[in-house]
């Protein structure tokens, strides 16, 4: 999984900065602007299938990240140690949603094994059955108590495995649910 750190953000701001481009009609830098765009955004659209929320959520994080290195190259206004952090939080809560980070957390705390087996009845059918060999949810559990409190309110007689995956479940959810919130409160801030 990707993990991102926040830009170095420059000493100076592009106001100070000497640029070519003063010496170039707009229309021209425009042009080449774009070029860049589209040579920056081949791979992500090359690999860009229709059938999964998936590529919704790497299309966002690639524009976000473009922005992010624009705003803070850039340097121009007061807040960008801020938008800087604000991205970079949601350039890896992008990543854990996309990836499904929290969901499948909980796999980390056990050993099984998965046994294929023939289904009665049913020709050249085979079936699978998770055998856990060893766990520790006791410790995921103590991880998040306040989760746990709140699963076992809606749902007392569950078995740690089953309460485990639940807490997962709602993880997941929560960090989904942080990552659009903080979009919804931020994203207006982000330009130049």
């Amino acid at each position: 999984m990707k993990k991102y750190k926040p830009l170095k953000i420059p000493k100076d701001s592009a106001w100070e900065r000497k640029s070519i481009k003063r010496y170039f009609p707009s229309f021209i830098y425009s042009f080449f602007t774009g070029i860049k765009n589209i040579i920056r955004w081949i791979p992500t659209l090359y690999k860009d299938r229709n059938w999964d929320d998936s590529y919704i959520f790497t299309i966002l994080q690639k524009k976000i990240e473009l922005q992010r290195e624009e705003l803070v190259n850039a340097n121009r206004h007061t807040r960008i140690a801020t938008d800087n952090r604000d991205m970079t939080i949601v350039l890896n809560l992008i990543e854990r949603v996309k990836t499904e980070f929290y969901e499948i957390e909980y796999l980390d705390y056990e050993e099984s094994k998965i046994v294929f087996s023939e289904i009665p009845g049913k020709h050249n059918s085979k079936g699978f059955d998770i055998d856990v060999i060893s766990n520790r949810y006791d410790d995921f559990i103590n991880k998040y108590p306040s989760t746990v409190r709140k699963i076992l309110k809606l749902k007392p007689n569950i078995d740690k495995r089953t309460l485990c995956h639940y807490i997962s479940i709602y993880n997941q959810q929560k960090a989904q649910n942080l990552l659009f919130r903080i979009l919804n409160e931020r994203i207006r801030w982000w330009w130049d």
